[in-house]
């Protein structure tokens, strides 16, 4: 799988969003081989720190076919639990990379 992680700024963050993505490609390995890359990913990771995640897509979302997006203790714009994170992503992941 070509993976695309896009970062926010970092102003406000709630989450270690280096942590949750190094959790994130590791869980991932487990289950298909993971390429990080800057164009032509077949899933990208935006990766921002608060509710907020002011990064606009409209300007990477040429980047990669699907994405997953993470606001601090949000997912796709739905609430979940913190130490939950990490997996949500991975299940999220992998299901746009079926598709």
């Amino acid at each position: 799988m070509k993976l695309r992680i896009k970062y926010c700024g970092g102003c406000n963050p709630i989450i270690n969003r280096s942590k949750l993505v190094k959790e994130v490609i590791n869980a991932l390995s487990k289950e298909v081989d993971v390429e990080i890359v800057d164009n032509d990913a077949d899933v990208g990771i935006l990766v921002g720190g608060c509710q907020v995640c002011c990064p606009n897509l409209s300007q990477i979302e040429d980047q990669a076919k699907q994405w997953v997006i993470v606001g601090g203790d949000w997912v796709d714009h739905l609430s979940v639990s913190i130490d939950q994170l990490p997996q949500i992503v991975v299940n999220k992941v992998l299901a746009k990379y079926d598709n």
